[in-house]
């Protein structure tokens, strides 16, 4: 089975089901017309799945060109992730330093709103000296 046959098969369900629904229960108005926006709406997305097709597995469905090989993806993905796990651990340590100096100040209140800002400048502070040497 397809993914547009379960995808049908599903709305298909919940179509007859809320129909049931309106037949057997005694509803009042509010309540029938809302399950009957839920059958439209369903069949709004039954109507919109029927000129959808399935994209081969070598496209890349955002941009809808072909796809590299997977083998040179990996090696850029374990590169880049390297260089992010750096700079968060880089972050981190310069954010338990900069906590740990401003717990120290007894100017600084650590529960007000402000404390967070005042984290994020005394970082700043530190990347722009750590990119000067």
């Amino acid at each position: 089975m397809n993914t547009k046959k379960k995808v049908y098969t599903f709305y298909i369900a919940i179509i007859v089901l809320a129909v049931l629904a309106m037949m057997v229960f005694d509803l009042n108005l509010v309540a029938k017309s809302i399950l009957c926006l839920i059958v439209f709406f369903c069949l709004l997305i039954m109507r919109s799945i029927q000129n959808a097709y399935q994209m081969p597995d070598d496209i890349d469905p955002d941009t809808m060109q072909p796809v590299g090989s997977v083998l040179g993806t990996e090696k850029e993905v374990t590169h880049t992730q390297t260089d992010y796990s750096t700079n968060i651990d880089l972050y981190l340590r310069l954010l338990i330093e900069a906590d740990e100096a401003l717990s120290k100040d007894p100017d600084i209140d650590q529960m007000s709103p402000s404390y967070n800002i005042q984290l994020n400048r005394y970082i700043a502070q530190r990347l722009e000296s750590l990119e000067r040497i």
